[in-house]
This record gives C-alpha cells, structure tokens and sequence, in this order.
C-alpha cells in the first residue's frame, strides 16, 4: 500500500511540460545591441530548454532566420507570422512641418549611433516632435531606427504606419506539433500587435496556446492619434484577446496566454503597470502561476540594456497565464545573466534583452 500511495503521490508531482515566454527584446534603433545581440540570444533562448517558446520583439526577418537555425533540431515546429505593413494613400507630412524636427536630429543627433538616437531624439528635439501634426508623428514613430533623412524622405512621399516593416515580432517554438494555427490581428498603433493561436499536441492531451505582445504604455512617447490612448488601446487589446479564448479555447480550461501583455500587479518588491488593464485579465478567471509565486521583475531598472532610471521600481509584465485546466508547478525567471553586449557605440555591459524570460512547469489537472 505505501509503495502504491507513493508512486500515486509521485505521479501528481510529475510535470506534462515547461513553457518558456520571452521578450528578446531585438528592437533594432530602439533597445540597445540589437543587431549584436541576435545570434546569442537565440541561442540563449533555445539552451533553456522548454519544451514551449512564446517569442516577442524578434522583428526582422534576419533575427527570425537566427532563431529557427538556433531552434533547428531542437524543436520541431514553428511558426512565425507574415509582415503587414501599412502604405498610406498620401503623405502623412508636409515637408515644412517635419523639417524642423529632421534638422534638429542631424544638428543634435547626427553623429549619435543608432542605439542612442531615441534618447536623443526626446533630449534634444522634444518640443519639435511635439509640435508634429498626429499623422506625421505616427510616421515618425514607425521609422525607428532610420536617419533623419530617410525618415523625411519615407513621410513626405507617403509613409508607412507600422515599424519593421509591419512586422508582428511574435513567434512560436514547439517541441509538440503545432495545428489548427491561426493569427488574430489587433487594432494597434507604430508597431503591429497580434495574437497567435495554436493546438499543442502536448502529453496527456491537447493544449490551446496564444502568444501575444501587446502594445506598450508609454510615459514619455505621445499616442500618435487624435482619440484613444496607449491604455485604452491596450484595454481593448486585452478584451479582445479575452473573448478570442471564449470562442476558440478548450471548454475545459486546458488554454495559456503568453506573452509580454505590458501590464501587471504589484507583486514583490515590483509595482503596478496599469493595473486597470491587468484586472481585466484578472477577473478572466486564468491564473499566473509567477505572480502568485511573488516573482521578481522581469522589466528591470538594474537590467543594463534598461534606460529607466536606476532607483526606479521593477514591474512584473510578462507573463503565462492558465485557464482552469491547467495548473503551474515551478515557475522561474530565466535569461537573467549579465552579459557583454556589442552594440554601435563598443562593447558595453548588458543582458540577452532588455527583458527577463520566464518559465513555468505545466500540468493538467
């Protein structure tokens, strides 16, 4: 009998298998190091091992090709979504308009490396991007990474609404065999937001996953439309994503969002990011097995590649929630370590992205 309530006991301890969500953070003109970050973090991601990768912020098709290589042998299916970039009929700014702004990040900028043209953009050049009228400054926005020049050049000839070329930056990595893949696509502003949906074949049984990076909350950068905010775009993001589980998840609860959702709770030493957003994911019944563990930042003011300020609080906003047919045993954050990173400016210090990943061991009840 003890030898038969052991191996019961052993048995609930088991795990069906490990999901991995991860920003990597590949943002080129935006986050630091990108370009020379991209093959060590792909290969960073696939050492982890999980058996199940929700990859955000791989945005080009070259950083892809460095994954799917990485992950070649490892696991067995992908799927990386299409770009869908978006042309406009017309010019989104008149050259009188844009041409103080672009003269300003040549006289104050030109000689800044890409890495840090951002930063310098906000430093030295505030006011005159301020002063852009809404279409132009979405045009703006979505040639990061570009020279002044050739930003000028793509708005007043036309422009294009979505940066890296209308990329969705998300993908999937799986061990089990991937079907029935669809992609929801969301109502989204300078950077294209989605959803993907697909059927696990993992042990035990079929799992419904949706892999998502919604849009972020910004402080410093201005919404580039005439109605709505960066929150209130998330909102309808979330609900959105909310419903398209109802309609097209397991009926018993065996479903997972992963992702960098850019909200979350006070949790541990962390702070809210808007947390009016995070109680609509809340009050959807899921759970988040590394919030409840009290996890530790995984959007860090100690991370180098992080331009926040130092003594600033950390926020916990990536995240694999689970529908009430799955349980998280262990949870972690991974992809934490210090690393030297090359970026345009030299070598400096950094990490594998300006996010930490986080894993959690699932079973089904």
């Amino acid at each position: 009998m003890r030898l038969v309530l052991l191996a019961l006991f052993l048995g609930g301890c088991s795990t069906d298998f490990t999901v991995l969500t991860y920003n990597a953070g590949l943002a080129v003109g935006f986050v630091p190091g990108a370009e020379g970050r991209a093959e060590g973090t792909a290969g960073a991601t696939v050492a982890v091992d999980a058996d199940l990768v929700c990859l955000q912020e791989v945005w080009q098709a070259d950083h892809v090709a460095l994954f799917e290589a990485a992950a070649d042998g490892v696991y067995g299916d992908s799927y990386f979504p299409e770009p869908s970039q978006r042309v406009a009929d017309s010019p989104m700014c008149a050259a009188e308009d844009i041409e103080p702004l672009t003269t300003c990040m040549n006289e104050s900028c030109g000689d800044v490396c890409a890495d840090e043209l951002p930063t310098c953009l906000l430093e030295n050049c505030a006011l005159k991007f301020l002063s852009l009228e809404k279409l132009c400054m979405e045009c703006v926005q979505a040639n990061v990474g570009d020279t002044a020049d050739g930003i000028q050049a793509t708005c007043t000839a036309g422009g294009t609404h979505y940066a890296y070329d209308g990329s969705f930056g998300t993908g999937l990595l799986s061990k089990f065999p991937l079907r029935e893949v669809e992609e929801r696509v969301f109502d989204s502003t300078t950077n294209r937001r989605s959803v993907l949906h697909a059927v696990a074949e993992a042990p035990g049984g079929d799992v419904d996953v949706y892999c998502t990076h919604l849009s972020a909350v910004f402080s410093v950068i201005p919404y580039p439309r005439e109605e709505g905010s960066w929150a209130e775009e998330q909102a309808t993001q979330i609900s959105e994503l909310l419903a398209f589980v109802d309609e097209s998840g397991d009926p018993d609860g065996r479903n997972m969002i992963l992702g960098d959702l850019n909200t979350g709770p006070a949790v541990g030493d962390s702070v809210a990011e808007v947390p009016d957003n995070w109680a609509l994911l809340a009050a959807s019944g899921m759970t988040a097995p590394y919030v409840d563990a009290a996890g530790v930042c995984t959007f860090c003011p100690d991370n180098p590649l992080n331009s926040a300020d130092s003594d600033a609080d950390g926020v916990v906003i990536d995240h694999v929630l689970l529908g009430g047919g799955l349980q998280g045993v262990d949870t972690a954050r991974v992809l934490d370590e210090e690393i030297t990173v090359e970026g345009c400016a030299g070598e400096v210090p950094g990490a594998h992205s300006d996010h930490y990943g986080l894993t959690v061991d699932v079973d089904k009840r």
